[in-house]
């Protein structure tokens, strides 16, 4: 908007004042007021920014809502009951995880065996997902870095990991920062518990 140039009177110098105060003013506007600032409008456009910068402090505080603080709570709840059942899942028994299985969209797992994985449940709170990886055959898994403690169920067929062979029903567990890379001689089918943010290594 094209304000009209600064005169030299008193009301239209001070109408100037604050509008710069403001940063009402283009490039062009700013330049005309600059020739009056060092003289008269300096004191003038200080006092108003003044008076600005003071006007969120004097704004009354609006109290949230208690709708709102109960759908946040139960947001919050929800979140953390859903974390909950994500470490109950490693309770599951093995038939009940078995079926889940078969439920499943299952994608092919990039690496040098020919493994499918499925996301069954994340916690973005956390970080955290379970969900299934499977072969049909002997394979080596994706060496990976862990960014957090990993957790592995063996649900059927065998899993070796550091020259330990496990089957059915058997507890694989990582620390954070390390790197592993398991195999299978027969195939399997697990479930499991990790970061997010683990890493494939090269």
């Amino acid at each position: 908007m094209n304000h009209p140039a600064p005169q030299s009177n008193s009301e239209e110098l001070s109408n100037w004042a604050a509008l710069s105060a403001m940063g009402a003013l283009d490039d062009a506007e700013q330049q005309q007021v600059a020739k009056y600032s060092a003289e008269e409008l300096a004191p003038e456009i200080a006092g108003f920014e003044d008076a600005a910068s003071a006007i969120p402090y004097s704004v009354p505080a609006i109290p949230m809502s208690p709708n709102l603080k109960d759908r946040l709570f139960q947001r919050i709840d929800a979140t953390t009951l859903k974390a909950s059942e994500l470490y109950q899942l490693m309770s599951t028994p093995i038939d009940e995880l078995i079926e889940l299985s078969t439920q499943v969209e299952w994608q092919d797992l990039k690496g040098p065996g020919k493994f499918k994985h499925a996301v069954y449940q994340t916690n973005t709170l956390h970080r955290e997902l379970a969900f299934f990886v499977k072969s049909d055959q002997e394979g080596l898994f994706p060496k990976h870095h862990h960014a957090a403690g990993e957790e592995i169920l063996v649900l059927a067929g065998d899993l070796v990991v550091d020259d330990q062979v496990y089957q059915r029903g058997d507890r694989i567990i990582s620390a954070a920062d390390t790197i592993h890379q398991p195999s299978t001689r027969n195939g399997c089918l697990l479930f499991c518990m990790a970061s997010m943010d683990n890493q494939f290594v090269s």
